[in-house]
Parts: C-alpha cells; sequence; structure tokens
C-alpha cells in the first residue's frame, strides 16, 4: 500500500456514496505487479468493517471459457456472508432459481436472475460486490456484470473491478463501455519513484540506509511494486556489510517474482518474454514475432504489457536477474529449440557472427551444414575482439558437429592455438592428437609446420623432420604457395637459431638457392622481420638498422596467438645487442597487456624474457625471482625445450648472488632430452657451468664451457652475446694457473664482440685483463668500468671494480683501492650478490676487531662544499654506479644536463673518471 493513500481514500468515497443509498463503480488498473489486488483487499477490509456484504470472486484463464463462472462465484460468498443473517432460506432459494435459470434459460433470463438477487441482498445491508482481474472472466459473467452497473445505481451496491492487462475481446468491450460510462471511478496505479522505493527500505532497513541504496534498488526493479517488495524481502534476512551496507541481490524471492510477472502478462506475454530472454536484445519485433509464432501486433501488445511492468526496456530484460529467472522457467527441450531456431533466424537476417554464434552454443548438438564454417568464422571475431572463452566454445562445437575430417582437423589446431594461451599442457595434446593424420598426409603443409613446431618444443627432433621434410624438399602440398613460402621462410629461420641441428638436416642437403635465408620480397612482413633479426644479431653481430628494424616490429606487431613468438624474438634480439633498457621497456609493456587479456602462457614466456634482461643489467635478485616465477608459471611439458631459458637464468643469477644450494637443485632439475640441440641448451650448459665453477667443480666447468663452445661453433652461432663460454673457460684455467691458454682464449673472445655492445665489450675486457700483466690491467679495466657504467649491468661492473681494486693493492695505491672496494660492496649489496659482498670483507685476525664495510659512508665536507647541490644530485647517484640515463629518469633532467654535470664536476674534483669520485658521495 506504499504510495497508495490517495487511491484508497478515492476508493473510500465510493463505499461513502453506497452508505447512503446508491450505487457506485471503481476500476483499478494497472501494470502486472502493480498493487491492484492489495489496493482491492484495502478497500474491501474497510466494508467489511462497516457491516456491508461483501461478495468476492476471482477470474481465471483456467475457467474463462466456463460460463457464469465468475457470477457462480459471486453468490456462493453471498451464501456463506448471509449464512449467519435471516437471509438464509431466501437465499437458497434464489440461488436455485438462478443457478436453473443461468446454465439453461436464455443469457437476459439469467442477467435478471442475478440482478434480483443482488437487489434482495442490498435490501437488508449494503453489498459491496468486487472481482479481481476481470480480463480473465468468461463473457457471460462479463456481460452480467456490466448488467448489474448499469441496473444498481439506485441501490446500495458498490463494484468493484481490477483490471491487468488484457487482449481478449469481450474484456475489451466492456472496458470500453465502462470507460465512457458516469460515475465509473477509474484508479490507475502507477510504478514506485525514487522517493517511494527510499520509503520502503526505510521501513525495512532504516533512513539511512534508504538515502544510500533506493538508487540500486530502483534500478534494479524499476519502481514495479511487486518486484521491489521481492526485492527488499529477499534482503531482510541478508545482514548489511559493515563497510558496502545494502545492494541488491537477485535471491529467490526477486526471481519468483519475476516469473509470475510474466506469466500474469497473458498468454501472448509469456511467449514474447521467453522469446526475449533468447534473443537478449538481438534481432527485432519482427524477428522476435516469427520466433514465437505469433503476428506482429500481437507481439508489439504483448511488449507493451511488458514494458509497462517495468520488466523490460527495448528488447532487453531490465536486469539479467530478470531474464535467467524467465530462462530457468524454461524446460530444457523449449531453450533448445528456441535458441537453435533464433540462431538460423538471425543468420539469415545477417546478425553478427558472433550472436549468431552465441545462440549455436546455447543450442548445443548442431546439425546445420553451415553451422561448422560458421563457427569458425565467430571464434576468429571473438578472439579478434579478445573474447577467448567464446572463442574456445565455438571451436569446440564446430568440431563436435564437423563431418568433414580435414576441416576437423583445421578446427582442432585453431582449438589448440587458442588454448596455448592459458592452457598449454591441452593445446600440446591436442596438436599432437594431428601428427598422425600429419603423418598419413591428410594435413596442409602449413599446418604440417605447426605439429612439427610442437614436437620439436617437446624434444621430438625425428619425428618433426619426418613431417617437415617433403615440405623443405618441394613436395605437393594443400596449402596456397605464397602462404607457404611465409610458413617455410618463417620456419627456416626459426630453425637456424633455435634447433640448428635440425636446420642444417632439413636445408644442408638443399640446392644453394633455396638454401636462402633472408628472403627479400618477404622481409618487410613483421613476422619475418622479427624472426630475421634475432637471426641477423646471432649471426653477424648487432647494427642500428637490425636494432632499429627489432623496434619497428615491436611498435607495429600486435600481440596475438600467433605474434606472441615473434615479438619475444624480436625483444631478444635487443637483449642479444645490449639494447637492455629498450627490451625492460617493451617486455614490461607485454607482460601488462599478457595480463589485462588473462593470457599466463604469453606472460610466463615474456616473464622469462624479463629475466634475463635482469640478469644482464645486474639485478640478481629480480632476475632469480623472475625466472623462478615464470618456471612455476608452466609445467616441464608445457615449456618443452624451451624451459632452458628460465632455468638458466634462475640458475646463474643464484649462482652469481651466492646462493649455491639453491642453484645446484635447479641445476639437478630434470629437463628434456631434446635441449642441449637448442639455442636454449647453450644458455643452459653455459650457467650450469657457472654453477660448477662457483663451487669449484672446474673439471665439470670446464666441460661444460667447452661443450657449449664446440655447439655454438658447429652451428655458426658463436655469438659472445648468447653464451660467452670462452670468459667461463678463462676464468678454469686461470684458477688452474694457465693464464696463457686463458689469455688465447680471452682474445678470441673480444675478437667477436661487435661495435656498441658496451655490456659484451666491458666483461670481454674484464676477462682480457685477468690474463694480463699487472701493468696493463689498469687501463683495460679502466675502460671496462666505462662500458659497464654505460650499460647499465650493475653486478659486472661490481666484479670488474674489484679487480682494479685488486689491481691498485698490487700497485700500492692503498687509498685508491679502499675506495674501489667500498664502491664494489655497496653494488654488489644493491644486486643482491651476497657471495661476492663476503668475499669483500676483510679477513678476521686473532685479537683484532674487523671493520665492516658501512653501507652509507659519511659525506666528504670539502666535496659538499665544492659541489653544487645539483651537482652533488647527480654525482652521488653515479657514485652508486647509476648510468647517465638512470640518473636523467630519476632526477627529470636530460641525458645532456647529466652529463654537463658531471664535466663540471670532474673539473671541480680534478679526476676523469666517474670511477675516480669519492666513495662518500653514495650518501
Amino acid at each position: 500500500m506504499l504510495e497508495r493513500d490517495q487511491c484508497l481514500d478515492q476508493l473510500t468515497e465510493l463505499l461513502d456514496t453506497c452508505a447512503e443509498g446508491n450505487g457506485a463503480t471503481g476500476v483499478i488498473s494497472g501494470a502486472v505487479g502493480f498493487g491492484k489486488t492489495t489496493l482491492l483487499e484495502a478497500v474491501v477490509s474497510r466494508a467489511a468493517a462497516r457491516g456491508y456484504m461483501v461478495l468476492g470472486a476471482v477470474g481465471s484463464k483456467v475457467e474463462s471459457a466456463i460460463p457464469y463462472a465468475v457470477v457462480e462465484q459471486l453468490f456462493q460468498s453471498a451464501e456463506l456472508a448471509g449464512a449467519e443473517t435471516d437471509l438464509h432460506v431466501p437465499l437458497q432459494r434464489a440461488k436455485e432459481e438462478w443457478s436453473h435459470l443461468g446454465m439453461e434459460a436464455g443469457a437476459a433470463q439469467a442477467m435478471q436472475a442475478y440482478h434480483a438477487l443482488l437487489v434482495e441482498l442490498s435490501a437488508h445491508q449494503p453489498v459491496v460486490l468486487c472481482v479481481d482481474d476481470i480480463q480473465h472472466v468468461d463473457s457471460e459473467s462479463l456481460a452480467c456484470l456490466l448488467y448489474l452497473i448499469r441496473r444498481c445505481r439506485r441501490n446500495p451496491v458498490t463494484i468493484l473491478l481490477t483490471l491487468g492487462p488484457s487482449g481478449a475481446a469481450p474484456c475489451e468491450g466492456v472496458l470500453a463501455e465502462l470507460a465512457c460510462r458516469p460515475g465509473v471511478a477509474h484508479v490507475r496505479l502507477g510504478a514506485f519513484d525514487e522517493v517511494g522505493m527510499a520509503r520502503l527500505i526505510a521501513d525495512r532497513f532504516g533512513p539511512a540506509a534508504a538515502e544510500q541504496y533506493a538508487p540500486g534498488f530502483y534500478a534494479m526493479s524499476g519502481g514495479n511494486p511487486l518486484l521491489a517488495q521481492a526485492l527488499v524481502s529477499d534482503h531482510t534476512a541478508r545482514p548489511a556489510h559493515p563497510e558496502t551496507g545494502y545492494h541488491p541481490v537477485a535471491a529467490d524471492l526477486f526471481r519468483e517474482a519475476s516469473v509470475a510477472c510474466t506469466r500474469r502478462s497473458g498468454l501472448n506475454g509469456l511467449r514474447v518474454a521467453r522469446g526475449l530472454a533468447i534473443t537478449n536484445g538481438a534481432g527485432s519485433s519482427t524477428l522476435l514475432a516469427r520466433l514465437v509464432g505469433l503476428e506482429k501486433r500481437d507481439v508489439d501488445a504483448a511488449m507493451k504489457i511488458l514494458t509497462e511492468s517495468r520488466l523490460i526496456e527495448g528488447l532487453r530484460f531490465r536486469h539479467p536477474a530478470i531474464r535467467s529467472a524467465v530462462l530457468d522457467n524454461m524446460s530444457a527441450v523449449d531453450r533448445t529449440r528456441l535458441h537453435h531456431r533464433v540462431a538460423g533466424l538471425l543468420r539469415n537476417d545477417g546478425a553478427p557472427v558472433i550472436v549468431v554464434a552465441q545462440h549455436l552454443i546455447a543450442a548445443g548438438a548442431v546439425e546445420d551444414d553451415w553451422a561448422p564454417q560458421f563457427l569458425m568464422d565467430a571464434a576468429k571475431q571473438a578472439l579478434r575482439e579478445d573474447r577467448v572463452s567464446l572463442a574456445e566454445q565455438c571451436l569446440q562445437l564446430a568440431d563436435n558437429c564437423c563431418q568433414d575430417q580435414g576441416r576437423s582437423h583445421a578446427i582442432k589446431a585453431n582449438l589448440a592455438r587458442i588454448k596455448w594461451r592459458d592452457q598449454p599442457e591441452a593445446a600440446a595434446r591436442i596438436m599432437l592428437s594431428l601428427v598422425a593424420p600429419a603423418r598419413a598426409g591428410d594435413l596442409p603443409g602449413s599446418l604440417r609446420l605447426k605439429v612439427a613446431h610442437r614436437l620439436l618444443v617437446q624434444g621430438r627432433v625425428t619425428d618433426a623432420v619426418e613431417l617437415m621434410g617433403p615440405l623443405f624438399a618441394g613436395g605437393a602440398d594443400g596449402t596456397p604457395a605464397e602462404r607457404l613460402t611465409l610458413e617455410l621462410d618463417v620456419t627456416r629461420l626459426w630453425l637456424a637459431f633455435t634447433y640448428p641441428g635440425v636446420h642444417q638436416q632439413l636445408v644442408g642437403d638443399l640446392p644453394p638457392e633455396q638454401q636462402r635465408q633472408v628472403p627479400s620480397h618477404q622481409i618487410g612482413r613483421p613476422r619475418l622481420s622479427a624472426i630475421h633479426t634475432l637471426w641477423a644479431v646471432l649471426k653477424r653481430g648487432p647494427d642500428d638498422v637490425l636494432v632499429a628494424e627489432a623496434e619497428r616490429v615491436l611498435q607495429h606487431l600486435l600481440a596475438e596467438d600467433d605474434t606472441i613468438s615473434s615479438l619475444n624474438s624480436a625483444i631478444a634480439a635487443l637483449v642479444y645487442a645490449d639494447r637492455l633498457e629498450s627490451a625492460a621497456a617493451w617486455c614490461g609493456r607485454l607482460q601488462t597487456a599478457a595480463t589485462e587479456r588473462h593470457a599466463p602462457t604469453w606472460h610466463a614466456l615474456f616473464t622469462s624474457t624479463r629475466a634475463m634482461i635482469a640478469l644482464r643489467r645486474g639485478s640478481l635478485r629480480s632476475a632469480a625471482e623472475s625466472a623462478e616465477a615464470a618456471l612455476r608459471s608452466m609445467s616441464v611439458e608445457a615449456w618443452g625445450v624451451e624451459i632452458g631459458m628460465p632455468l638458466a637464468t634462475a640458475i646463474e643469477a643464484r649462482t652469481a648472488m651466492g646462493d649455491h644450494a639453491a642453484s645446484a637443485e635447479l641445476v639437478n632439475s630434470p629437463v628434456p632430452p631434446g635441449l642441449f640441440q637448442t639455442r636454449f641448451g647453450l644458455h643452459y650448459l653455459y650457467a650450469r657451468g657457472r654453477h660448477y665453477l662457483a663451487t669449484g667443480y672446474y673439471d665439470a666447468a670446464l666441460a661444460d664451457f667447452i661443450q657449449c663452445g664446440e655447439k655454438a661453433q658447429e652451428w655458426d652461432l658463436d655469438s659472445p652475446a648468447l653464451a660467452p663460454w670462452r670468459t667461463g673457460a678463462v676464468e678454469v684455467w686461470l684458477q688452474r694457473g694457465q693464464r696463457e691458454r686463458a689469455g688465447r682464449l680471452a682474445d678470441e673472445h673480444l675478437a667477436l664482440v661487435k661495435r656498441g655492445q658496451r655490456r659484451t665489450l666491458g666483461v670481454a675486457l674484464r676477462v682480457q685483463a685477468m690474463t694480463r700483466p699487472s701493468s696493463q690491467q689498469a687501463h683495460l679495466l679502466g675502460t671496462a668500468v666505462d662500458m659497464l657504467q654505460t650499460a647499465g649491468d650493475r653486478y659486472e661492473l661490481a666484479l670488474t671494480l674489484v679487480e682494479l681494486c685488486r689491481t691498485h693493492q698490487r700497485q700500492g695505491a692503498a687509498a685508491q683501492a679502499r675506495l674501489l672496494v667500498r664502491q664494489a660492496w655497496r653494488m654488489a649489496s644493491e644486486c643482491g650478490a651476497e657471495g661476492l659482498c663476503s668475499s669483500l670483507m676483510p679477513k678476521p685476525v686473532a685479537g683484532v676487531p674487523v671493520e665492516q664495510p658501512r653501507s652509507l659512508p659519511p659525506s666528504d665536507d670539502v666535496v659538499a662544499g665544492v659541489l653544487s647541490e645539483a651537482e652533488l644530485r647527480v654525482c652521488s647517484l653515479a657514485a652508486r654506479g647509476h648510468t647517465n640515463r638512470e640518473i636523467s629518469d630519476k632526477l627529470f633532467v636530460t641525458v645532456s644536463t647529466v652529463e654537463q654535470h658531471l664535466t663540471r664536476a670532474y673539473r671541480k674534483l680534478n679526476i676523469r673518471h666517474r670511477r675516480e669520485l669519492p666513495a662518500s658521495l653514495a650518501s
């Protein structure tokens, strides 16, 4: 009765008219669920309290075909009402008469009999005759009611009717007459507004809750009183959350009220509501009419009823919970039938493929010939919109209903490609299921290459070569020539730097013109450009052109399932070219994209690459954590031979940190058998060699370094930026006292370093200096320091400073040695190289306390007085080992400004290099 006071007062005035001896009629109308029956009952209660006789009946769709069913209800209630009065005997006699006439005599005689009985009843006391839902009343009873309304204007009879959604012709005729008849009061009930909703919530939960949560409750119910009451009742048993308070949740009562509203909207209303629940906004009212089998005018009328009831807005339900309730109220057979039918209708009308596909998925089994290809097209569109789960559902259903074996293989391959981003193990199993048809020649060449790629990742080299051999030899194939040529070129280059032995096996026997590595007419294509750039960096070393090409690929190639490997290759090219800042920036962006697009496999690959970047920047903790996170992200089966990359990074990082127990555990982890035939195996061998070297197993270390070198030379991948095996071997030979042999290896390594590879050059110079006499070491190490500071590898810089410190000690420059050891200790500490930090501690002497290096040395008053504040800030960061680029980023100034400050500071301090900066500046 909320917000119904005025309506109640208006109807109560009709009772007053009745008390004065005059008849009156009131019609209560409104949409479904708007409280018509509740208002009627309130008026009846007032009439009963005044001593009026109440005759009541309810219209029913079930009884709408039974003549005089409602009138009989009315006067049966009259008999009960008069059972305790003196009217009992006359009423019983009258009932027998009108019953006989009502069923067998003409309509006029029946109406006269009912009227006479009503007059007789009203002569003793005022009568209220009320009929609920007259839209469901039988036509004979409707005619009688209209007759009584006309005849009882001078009798103390009040007739109250409630009217819901109609559509039946007899009812419409009666309503037309009532609408123009004088003395008939029409009460139209409307929906609650937000103020009314706030009052309803306040009655249950208090004013504070009403003010805050009325908008949400109103938006969900639309102000439909039945839905609003159900919604509030659902929340009565739910205590308010201490922080979030009350929020509308569609529980049982709301769902039941939603279904009740649709059922009480008439048969057409129910059919249209179910059709709308299926289409969910797709199509038009014309399509909806074809779907539910009604005329368009009937659909429009039903939609008007549903709209007035606040159930729908346009072609959609107001809230998903209402739609869900209507769907759940349908049988599974009806839902399947309607989804399948609407899919065909929408397809014929040219609806978007995804919309049609969603209905096919909801229908389940599909037998239409057009469905498999249509679902494949929908999967492509879903991927373009990044709706991966929907794409998988489309392909799974397409595979289930596909009768063509060749198309089924293509569907499975596409499904594996999609699943790879979040279910790599499942993707691997699907691809491996295609090995048999690939051997039988039932797959096109491009698909055979993908199957072979998966076999190689799993380490099954022989099987992969068997599949790819005929394609490289120019065998017949069903793939378009241009597409197959591109796929072969990509595969050829990928094999050249990932599986070099397989590449030599497949390409080595071909004529020279077919052994080309770079097809000039294809080089502009981003996927091929990315692969070519990485191959060229490893093959002949980096240059500005290759770096620019890698950057171009990363700028223009979108992250998709088919391009992730290419993007990762472009970043790897930047890493091997020592462009670590750029590589880190791109890797971070792609990691973020992988997270946003819920692609854990992508994220694992970029996390592995990010770990390698962190290792080469000397961020050992970050490298170890990222590599180990990547290893945890996927199983060994999912990684395949590519597990060698994060595993090698984790081993090398933990070794440099001095955490030999952790690195030993990683070394003892099982690896795929095909790992040592790949580029990843070179990284692994070098990392394992570093672990053996650090733990004193020099023979094992040397064996790994030599094996790494032999494979790199055999495969023509002997790049100092890939796996610098010579530097490891140099350190082993130095441990054994074979300085001359170590020197030759160090010189060979340095000769391979290309111009612009500052980090690689710095490491090569440090190792070469270790093999030279003390008189030559200072210059080499000084140059190495400059290279590594520019490159930004803080761990290698710390190692170089340690060597430079030892050189100064041998030359008697104790003060400069102390300065350098403090800088080295600080950098090692920041990198997480605890083993190196420990080695820089003074050795304890009996009875003499050990002075530990301080993390923050005291400031130098002289230096602070000479330098300006800006110069002091720049020099303090430089003393801590930051590159000019890093300093510019931290201080939000240009690199040129940093260089100017350093130049002026060097002049004031009378030094020439940043390595000569006082250690106290680091504080």
